[in-house]
C-alpha cells in the first residue's frame, strides 16, 4: 500500500468565497482523508463526484475544504483517474483503489496510507459539498473521537483517534466508521444543520443548487 508522508511545510491555499479559515484544534499531528471512491449506483451511469455543482465538479468542494485544514497529511481515496486529478489539483495525495469497493474498504485504504506519526484522522466524504470550514473548525476543537451529529445520531465528518486505527483496519461490512462512532458520547458530537450534512446520491439532489 502506498503511504503518504507528512508535508514538510503546511500551507493553506486562498479560501473560496464564504468559507471560513480553519484554525488548528487540539490534535497534534492530523491526517485528513476524503473518501471519494463511491460507485454512484443511484446516480445513474455518470460519476456523481464529477457532476456539475455551481460550475465545479461536485467533489471539488470536499477537496478544497480538506486542502484548507491545517493538517500534516491530506489524502483522497479515489477509484478514477479523473477524480485523482482533481485531488492533486487541490493539493491532496490520491490513494487509488479498485472501482466498486465498499466504504469500509475505502476507509481502510486511507488509514493504511496515513503516515504513522498522525495521531488522529479527520474523515470527510467526497459527496458532501455543503459543509463549511467553520463546521470543521468546531469539530477540530473537540478531542478525538468526535463527529458531527444529525438529530443526535453520529455521522461523518468524524475525527478518529489513532487508538481506533487498528480496529478500523479490521472492518469488513460496508458501514465505514459508523459502528465506531456509535460509541461516542453526546458531548463528543457536534450538532450541525441537515442542510450542511446533505450528501448527493441522485441527480435530483442537485436541483436548485446550480444557480447558487
Amino acid at each position: 500500500m502506498e503511504r503518504a508522508y507528512l508535508d514538510e511545510e503546511v500551507s493553506a491555499a486562498q479560501l473560496p468565497r464564504l468559507w471560513v479559515l480553519i484554525m488548528p484544534g487540539t490534535v497534534d499531528v492530523l491526517g485528513v482523508i476524503v473518501l471519494a471512491a463511491g460507485s454512484s449506483r443511484r446516480f445513474g451511469e455518470d460519476d456523481k463526484l464529477l457532476a456539475d455543482l455551481c460550475n465545479e465538479p461536485l467533489v471539488t468542494f470536499a477537496f478544497q475544504l480538506a486542502a484548507n485544514v491545517p493538517a500534516a497529511a491530506r489524502l483522497a481515496v479515489v477509484s478514477s483517474e479523473a477524480v485523482a486529478d482533481l485531488a492533486r489539483a487541490a493539493g491532496l495525495h490520491p490513494i487509488r483503489i479498485p472501482q466498486g469497493e465498499t466504504q469500509s474498504f475505502s476507509l481502510r485504504a486511507g488509514i493504511k496510507a496515513l503516515d504513522p506519526r498522525c495521531d488522529a484522522s479527520l474523515i470527510l466524504l467526497g459527496d458532501m459539498p455543503f459543509l463549511l470550514g467553520d463546521d470543521l473548525a468546531k469539530l477540530l476543537e473537540m478531542k478525538a473521537p468526535a463527529c458531527a451529529a444529525l438529530g443526535g445520531k453520529p455521522v461523518v465528518p468524524a475525527l478518529l483517534p489513532r487508538a481506533w486505527f487498528d480496529e478500523i483496519l479490521t472492518l469488513s461490512e460496508d458501514c465505514g466508521a459508523r459502528a465506531l462512532l456509535e460509541r461516542t458520547e453526546a458531548y463528543q458530537r457536534l450538532s450541525l444543520p441537515a442542510s450542511r450534512l446533505r450528501d448527493i446520491d441522485e441527480p435530483s439532489d442537485l436541483l436548485g443548487f446550480h444557480e447558487q
